[in-house]
């Protein structure tokens, strides 16, 4: 009997965990150096409620930014940022994925993609402008890579 319940709970373990990483940053390469200029390109099919934390975390770490409506308005800038984050439905709405990317003269300094799928479960349904702000933080070096995907799983 204890052997059956033994094998009960490391099966049902198996189940309810799915195949979660524990690793939401799926790729990563931090922006070092100078960048405290920053232009953001406005991305028209991420939810609006995005762009407000974006700028506020600039704000808030003494970024000095612009926000233009297009790419083509920012290709004469240095540290061109972009981003892209969609949004799926399971029981609730919840930010499944992120995409950020630092350019400087169209060429890639920092890049940050993060999939909340990774966690599975329901650690798939963190708080979005939490998940933003620490995505920004590992982008933009400000904690580790580690530090993020154990913040980004809670």
């Amino acid at each position: 009997m204890k052997n059956y319940l033994l094998g009960l709970v490391v099966v049902s373990a198996f189940l309810l965990g799915g195949c979660a990483s524990n690793k939401g940053m799926t790729e990563l390469t931090q922006v070092t150096g100078n960048a405290e200029q920053i232009t953001i390109v406005r991305d028209t099919e991420t939810r609006d409620s995005v762009q407000p934390v974006l700028e506020q975390w600039f704000a808030d770490n003494n970024y000095q930014y612009n926000v233009v409506q297009s790419i083509d308005e920012a290709k004469d800038t240095d540290n061109v940022f972009t981003y892209r984050a969609w949004w799926g439905w399971d029981l609730a709405l919840y930010m499944s994925k992120v995409e950020m990317k630092v350019t400087n003269n169209n060429v890639p300094v920092g890049i940050a993609k993060f999939d909340a799928l990774q966690y599975g479960g329901f650690g798939k349904f963190g708080n979005a402008e939490t998940r933003l702000k620490i995505i920004m933080d590992v982008l933009f070096s400000k904690i580790t890579e580690q530090e993020a995907n154990t913040l980004l799983g809670k």
